[in-house]
């Protein structure tokens, strides 16, 4: 599919938006792998397959995790993409990955919300340099709603919203209806319409393989954040343009960050109740 305009796909998608094993919670994953690196296989013994799903994570009721986006900061180099595409997993098959980096225009939001018709006429993800003098970029990727029209629409409760604010997906429930896929204002659902194949030395064990025939998305890199350490995209920006945390603390780094800058919602008209925030307190890199 063309990308050149993120909110011209979007828009087909918000007449339907309106329309692990963890504790507590769904199987995430049981997908081992073999020495190929090939997904899906049957596991050869029960320790490799516990090895392969056991994430072990505890869904605290008390966190709301969130991700705030400074894109007057951001440069649109698309580290962040890169660095998500390695730590999950994420096949050559996957286009485009989990987080997509679009390229505007200065005077459609640095520091205001762009409307729909900015993003419609100049969004593009087919930048080759960046930054660029007159260009914003604006990542975008699952926005872990408050009310996420993906798991309303999921016929078999593959997608579920978690007690700590993360939209997740049983992959083992998963029969790619692609419902999500068309219900998610924000396209940020990929297809796995591939078997996926991840060369053996670079597959992260803390993250199960998808099979082919599912749907997959950004987990806010639940394998890392649940144990107190930042989503890779956030640790891998050079500008410190991404900023993860508990919504719920009020002296949490997200909320003092939230709290004391101008933000946006992206499509927040939908009463989606994103999670995703972007701050929009003028550009930084520009002389």
């Amino acid at each position: 599919m063309k990308r050149r305009e993120f909110i011209k796909y979007s828009a087909g998608s918000i007449a339907l938006a309106l329309l692990g094993k963890y504790v507590g919670g769904p199987v995430l994953g049981k997908i081992a792998v073999d020495e190929t690196g090939k997904s899906p296989v049957k596991s050869k013994t029960k320790e490799k397959a516990r090895a392969i799903d056991g994430l072990g994570t505890v869904a605290d009721p008390s966190n709301r995790f969130g991700l705030a986006i400074d894109v007057g900061a951001c440069i649109g180099c698309r580290r962040c993409q890169w660095a998500c595409k390695e730590s999950n997993n994420i096949p050559d098959t996957i286009s485009p990955p989990w987080i997509e980096v679009f390229q505007l225009e200065v005077g459609q939001g640095v520091t205001g919300e762009p409307s729909l018709e900015d993003l419609r006429d100049g969004a593009t993800t087919s930048y080759t340099k960046s930054p660029l003098a007159g260009k914003w970029y604006m990542p975008v990727a699952c926005n872990h709603c408050d009310n996420p029209p993906c798991v309303k629409v999921c016929p078999t409760g593959a997608t579920f919203k978690d007690k700590d604010g993360i939209v997740l997906i049983d992959y083992d429930k998963c029969i790619g209806c692609k419902f999500c896929v068309v219900s998610c204002p924000y396209t940020a659902r990929r297809f796995n319409a591939f078997i996926p194949e991840i060369p053996p030395e670079k597959v992260n064990p803390m993250v199960p393989l998808r099979v082919e025939g599912v749907v997959e998305k950004c987990t806010f890199c639940v394998q890392r954040t649940r144990r107190g350490t930042l989503p890779m995209c956030v640790e891998a920006c050079p500008v410190g343009a991404r900023h993860f945390g508990n919504l719920n603390d009020p002296d949490s780094e997200i909320s003092s960050l939230l709290n004391s800058n101008p933000y946006f919602q992206l499509l927040g008209e939908l009463n989606t109740g994103p999670n995703m925030r972007y701050v929009t307190r003028g550009k930084k890199w520009i002389k």
